[in-house]
């Protein structure tokens, strides 16, 4: 049997106006719905500036790469800053396979 971490998403206010949401775990078809959820949510509070700590996330899948671009997506229809605050090497080194690299603002 395969040890997996269970999804969590929480939401942070780091400063007036931002939303920061921090996920771990598995991202993946089983907890995207639950990831988008947290986006959606946070973006009809009308933040300034979304921000995913994304860290924590112990497997992405194509599932979990979608809830990433749609956020992206969703954030600049709005007008909303969009940021990747946190990531692990592993998820830098894939978003830079698939030409994400580019679109996504990464940290440093």
């Amino acid at each position: 049997m395969q040890d997996t971490s269970p999804f969590q998403v929480e939401s942070l206010t780091p400063e007036p106006g931002a939303a920061r949401l921090v996920m771990a775990g598995e991202l993946d078809f089983t907890t995207a719905d639950d990831a988008s959820a947290e986006v959606a949510k946070r973006l009809a509070e009308g933040v300034d500036v979304l921000e995913l700590d994304l860290a924590g996330l112990t497997f992405i899948d194509s599932s979990g790469m979608a809830v990433v671009m749609n956020a992206y997506s969703e954030a600049e229809e709005r007008g909303t800053v969009f940021r990747i605050v946190a990531l692990t090497p592993y998820l830098r080194h894939l978003l830079k396979v698939v030409a994400l690299d580019d679109v996504l603002d990464l940290p440093g």
